[in-house]
């Protein structure tokens, strides 16, 4: 066995949300796709927010849900408990695990869920449940299940992050014909994984590293172990610790920083903005693996996932060349409400403006410059928070008082 596919077999047996997805698949056929009019689709209704692709389907033939193109997923789809319940499909309990962040969630299998879009669909096939509406007010968007592995092996996927446009198309006689380059992956458990190699500030010396493709997962994140054995944050130019994402583990905590670039293939992006883990528990604490290659640096190409030959496509598109950045402020938001338009202070990075302004985690923010929370979405106001120099002033509620709060925005890392 590889060293690679000897790291492989330790993370799916460490990772018990992955063993269970193939524990719930075992006997399953594979889900043939029925394309209805020759042997492509678009997919209709599809949008990227946040660089997170979301998909309207049906399942059993109600809905439309809101579905991410998750090929973090594994190997079998998923669906948030809710929507189990309302489909009113039969559920066992077959693990309890997690993702990123440390918390411990139940895992669920659920049967007969026909999973369709417009011109695509697929035959009634188990599917787990688990709690993804947890983490919508992190995520500012509603997340009612996840097309997986299971799904996205048996049709080859284009994503064309810059017009928001989805395409599968049969496997079958499937031949690239881009200008874009085959890069070779290794899959296991329904996962995607690449070896690549991390550049960093201060030696002409890489880090070699087996990465995790997850178009699910908004920024390239090193996890813990890798972080530490190789001192990655002590060799960025300017660092930031605190919260920085929420996961279905919950709260994940990282040092975000900077490393001199990542190799895709022959692609090297440079000088991208990424998150050192620090958690001590969940998959990002994992030693089998070296982090996630995450929607950041995915959305940068015209991308084709082909599972069915152990390949992917890369080709850059105009956004390839653009620095990356991250927040100026330094809040980390929960958005509450049905249309995530009430806007609370979930945490704030020490040392950043918003800390310096007193901004603590727990305020409700009002007003932004004066305009109502409802105007801004959380694609929006990241936008809107990462002008450098720029004043910003929040309306804040702490209790009983509300005040206003000016903080100037600079760069962080």
């Amino acid at each position: 066995m590889s060293r690679a596919l000897a790291c492989l077999s330790a993370l799916f047996a460490s990772l018990s949300l992955f063993a269970a997805c193939a524990a719930a698949q075992v006997g399953q056929t594979p889900a043939a796709p029925r394309f209805e009019r020759g042997g492509s689709v678009e997919a209709d209704g599809a949008e990227i927010f946040d660089r997170i692709l979301y998909l309207p389907v049906t399942l059993n033939g109600r809905g439309p849900f809101m579905f991410v193109l998750d090929t973090g997923a594994g190997a079998m789809s998923a669906v948030d408990y809710s929507v189990a319940e309302s489909l009113a499909l039969r559920q066992a309990l077959i693990a309890s695990g997690g993702g990123a962040g440390e918390d411990i969630i139940q895992i669920f299998s659920a049967d007969s869920v026909a999973i369709s879009m417009p011109g695509l669909g697929f035959d009634a096939r188990p599917v787990v449940s688990i709690p993804l509406h947890r983490m919508d007010p992190h995520w500012g968007k509603q997340k009612d299940g996840l097309i997986g592995g299971d799904l996205l092996s048996v049709v080859v996927t284009c994503i064309d992050y810059e017009r928001e446009r989805i395409t599968f198309r049969d496997t079958a006689g499937y031949a690239y014909e881009g200008a874009g380059e085959r890069i070779p992956i290794q899959i296991f458990g329904g996962h995607l994984f690449l070896e690549t190699e991390v550049l960093l500030y201060g030696t002409d010396t890489p880090v070699e590293g087996l990465f995790m493709l997850d178009t699910g997962v908004r920024i390239t994140t090193f996890n813990a172990p890798f972080s530490k054995r190789h001192a990655l944050a002590k060799q960025s130019p300017s660092t930031i610790e605190g919260v920085t994402g929420f996961g279905l583990g919950g709260v994940s905590r990282g040092i975000v920083g900077r490393v001199r670039g990542v190799r895709l293939g022959t692609f090297l992006v440079e000088n991208p903005v990424v998150d050192f883990s620090t958690d001590e528990g969940g998959a990002l604490a994992d030693t089998s693996f070296s982090g996630i290659i995450g929607a950041d640096f995915l959305s940068r190409f015209h991308v084709v996932l082909d599972y069915a030959r152990s390949r992917i496509y890369l080709e850059k598109n105009r956004s390839f060349g653009e620095p990356f950045e991250f927040d100026m402020c330094g809040i980390r938001f929960e958005m509450l409400g049905e249309r995530f338009d009430v806007f609370k202070v979930f945490s704030v990075f020490s040392g950043s403006p918003a800390s310096a302004a007193g901004i603590e985690a727990g305020d409700m923010v009002l007003k932004i410059d004066g305009r109502g929370t409802g105007g801004f979405t959380r694609e929006k106001l990241r936008e809107y928070l990462q002008r450098e120099g720029k004043t910003v002033r929040f309306t804040i509620k702490r209790g009983d008082e509300t005040r206003e709060v000016t903080v100037r925005l600079r760069r962080l890392v």
